[in-house]
């Protein structure tokens, strides 16, 4: 049961990205969550920070574009992965945020992993929960995704598909998200409660429908290890002893990318950080406090 820090959470919005803050520190750290999930994510890790954390560090859980509370793109345009790394680079200008601590999960995690490969400078520190490297596919594969993208696309526009799925309630679409994932119906509840909107008529998601369309393009495997190469800022990866079998192998696979790296596997799922929140945060909070050593 969240209590302790809950109602202490400030809700903020710019330039249409809604986020969460917790903190008044000088050291920011920006937490980035999964695909289709939103910045209740970290609520379980943001309600166990304690007063003297609160003091030295600024907590802000971002909900991406598309997601949660944040605005959508436009209807002509399309969530392709490397925009979310742009759209960070817009936040922390927006926010004036010159450097940062990143925490993400899933495809936060690949997010912010792209984002430091890119922009050292403005990152101290680097989390990654359940993910790590980028999503790739043979070359061999390429004019298949492509087309099978539009095709995706074009059906949407087509039959209108891209609008939004009316519920019975909100308890309705917590057991639909139960349904497709690892974890309790509490920790859908927590993290499901930002991406739902009550009407009179029933209850439906505020995510954007487009962001369960194909992706037009992946990276090869050359392009993903030559974008994560030499990674300098220090990294911490916290992998779920139970979670998502493709991310245990891109742990494999991309590990090498990052000069100052550490492993570390903790108890649960894809959502270990919700699951055990106090053991994934200790991680966290002794990795950015002493980076060398984590």
């Amino acid at each position: 049961m969240l209590t302790a820090n809950k109602n202490k959470i400030k809700q903020g919005e710019v330039s249409g990205f809604a986020y969460q803050e917790l903190g008044h520190g000088p050291q920011t750290v920006l937490m980035l969550h999964g695909w289709q999930d939103n910045s209740n994510s970290f609520m379980p890790i943001l309600d166990s920070l304690s007063d003297k954390v609160l003091q030295t560090h600024r907590f802000i859980a971002l909900d991406f574009v598309g997601h949660g509370k944040s605005a959508w793109r436009s209807a002509d345009a399309h969530y392709y992965f490397v925009e979310y790394v742009y759209d960070i680079l817009n936040f922390l200008r927006t926010m004036e945020i010159a450097r940062c601590d990143i925490v993400g999960h899933s495809m936060g995690a690949l997010v912010g992993g792209l984002f430091a490969s890119l922009y050292a400078e403005k990152v101290n520190t680097l989390t990654l929960i359940d993910g790590i490297g980028l999503l790739y596919q043979s070359d061999k594969h390429a004019k298949e995704q492509l087309l099978k993208a539009f095709i995706a696309r074009e059906v949407t526009e087509q039959t209108n598909s891209s609008s939004v799925r009316l519920f019975a309630d909100k308890q309705a679409i917590i057991k639909a998200r139960v349904k497709v994932s690892d974890f309790s119906e509490e920790i859908a509840a927590i993290l499901m409660e930002r991406n739902i909107e009550e009407l009179e008529e029933g209850a439906r998601l505020t995510t954007d429908p487009k962001l369960k369309l194909p992706s037009t393009m992946r990276f090869s495997r050359a392009q993903a290890l030559s974008l994560l190469q030499d990674v300098a800022t220090p990294t911490l990866a916290i992998m779920g002893s139970s979670g998502y079998a493709q991310m245990k192998h891109s742990l494999g696979q991309f590990s090498q990318c990052f000069k100052q790296f550490t492993s570390v596997e903790v108890a649960g799922g894809h959502h270990c950080h919700m699951e055990e929140p106090e053991q994934v945060l200790t991680k966290i909070l002794t990795h950015i406090s002493h980076p060398d050593v984590s």
